[in-house]
């Protein structure tokens, strides 16, 4: 029998910071540092299939139904620290007495967009379903049986190809612990941090009395940043550990658009 319940409740503390400067002389822009933490039972519901594997968010099924304060940890978007700056600017051109270069030179303006975010965190599982929960999960579709926390599976070098490492765990026994639950917290483990950058330099032309054409050029990512996703959390998996996604590379569009 599965039951969906609202008896539960999440908390958020921050400090905030953010510096703006309204547009004055071709500049303008702001940037905000957020410190938080976030703290819940569970994140989201997984609509979307199953979740030990992130699809759509995480496991929403609790380990043990008896002790939901086991539950208690870290919120899926969870960031203590955050960092997001945004402007703009009029790159000044000194006017000559070429009417093409005033055309071609004038007019330019830059804006950037840049964002980091620090580690988000996950829950490691053991599809064994050493605790002997049901045969189809409720909601998810997934077990989310956990293996015992042995060490900080936080410390150590993080690289693509062991991002976590399974000494941190111990996996219990299927049959001298079976129905046992592990200690491993919820949302104990963190990811990778995230760091992007976009800019982009547009023109407006001027073509005729009641025709303009804006010139764009875009560069998302423009650092080449690897953002890595979230490593496989599933412990049973040959995979554990190591991060099999990750976000676009460095992307360069240009594009003209009419405005009549």
């Amino acid at each position: 029998m599965g039951l969906i319940t609202n008896s539960t409740n999440s908390t958020y503390h921050a400090g905030q910071i953010a510096l703006t400067r309204r547009f004055s002389h071709g500049l303008s822009f702001l940037a905000s540092y957020t410190f938080s933490k976030s703290l819940d039972y569970v994140s989201t519901f997984n609509v979307a299939g199953s979740a030990p594997r992130l699809v759509a968010g995480e496991n929403d099924l609790a380990q043990d139904p008896f002790n939901l304060k086991a539950e208690h940890g870290p919120s899926l978007f969870d960031a203590r620290h955050r960092f997001v700056f945004s402007g703009s600017y009029e790159i000044p051109f000194a006017r000559s007495s070429s009417k093409f270069a005033n055309t071609l030179l004038s007019g330019w303006q830059l804006n950037a967009i840049a964002a980091f975010s620090s580690s988000p965190p996950f829950t490691v599982y053991d599809s064994a379903n050493v605790a002997l929960q049901g045969s189809s999960p409720e909601i998810t579709g997934f077990y989310s049986s956990r293996p015992d926390l042995i060490s900080d599976p936080n410390a150590g070098s993080h690289t693509p190809d062991q991002w976590v490492s399974r000494a941190a765990f111990g996996r219990l026994n299927p049959v001298t612990r079976a129905g046992q639950f592990g200690s491993e917290g919820r949302n104990a483990v963190r990811g990778p941090a995230s760091a992007n950058v976009d800019l982009s330099l547009l023109k407006m032309f001027t073509l005729t009395e009641r025709l303009r054409m804006q010139f764009r050029a875009e560069c998302f990512n423009i650092a080449n940043h690897p953002n890595f996703g979230l490593p496989e959390n599933d412990i049973a998996s040959p995979n554990f550990g190591r991060v099999l996604q990750a976000g676009p590379p460095r992307l360069i569009q240009f594009g003209l658009k009419l405005a009549f």
